[in-house]
């Protein structure tokens, strides 16, 4: 009976290790040369344990003061963007955002037919946290990744439209 459990379990852990495998990720190229790609990525946290920051939570990503949806644990976004200047608001102050932390503004330029990527680095402050405080605290900032780093990030999430 034991065996004959052990077996019926085998494939299924097969399939459990088949999901966590990294996928495929080609970054999508502006749609004509006087444009750029601004990835926003929020990959899994490197906190120890369990237990990951904020892994329910999601902000809205404004650009310029318009919103393009929410970022959530582990899922990435594009957007094409006219070169030039633009400012990336990360704010829980929307209807759709469900994100207790402060609004962090970050300003960025693109140049025309370039592909920008911004991580969304979300994490525990541990040096800061002892036992039996009221509520965790987080270190939470955007972070711009080089493409040869980031793809490699952003191939262990998911998009997110």
């Amino acid at each position: 009976m034991r065996r004959r459990l052990c077996l019926l379990a085998l494939p299924l852990l097969f399939s459990a290790t088949g999901c966590s495998s990294p996928g495929y990720f080609e970054a999508v190229q502006p749609s004509t040369s006087q444009r750029a790609v601004v990835y926003l990525y929020r990959p899994e946290a490197t906190t120890p344990g369990l237990m990951k920051p904020l892994r329910y939570d999601y902000p809205d990503l404004q650009i310029d003061g318009q919103s393009i949806g929410t970022l959530k644990y582990n899922k990435h976004r594009w957007v094409e963007l006219a070169p030039g200047q633009h400012s990336l608001r990360i704010t829980g102050l929307s209807q759709i955002a469900k994100w207790e932390p402060r609004d962090i503004t970050y300003p960025f330029t693109v140049n025309p037919g370039e592909i920008k990527y911004l991580k969304l680095d979300v994490q525990y402050k541990l040096d800061e946290m002892v036992l039996g405080q009221p509520a965790p605290r987080y270190l939470i900032r955007v972070i711009p990744q080089r493409g040869e780093e980031a793809v490699y990030e952003i191939r262990q999430t998911q998009a997110q439209r």
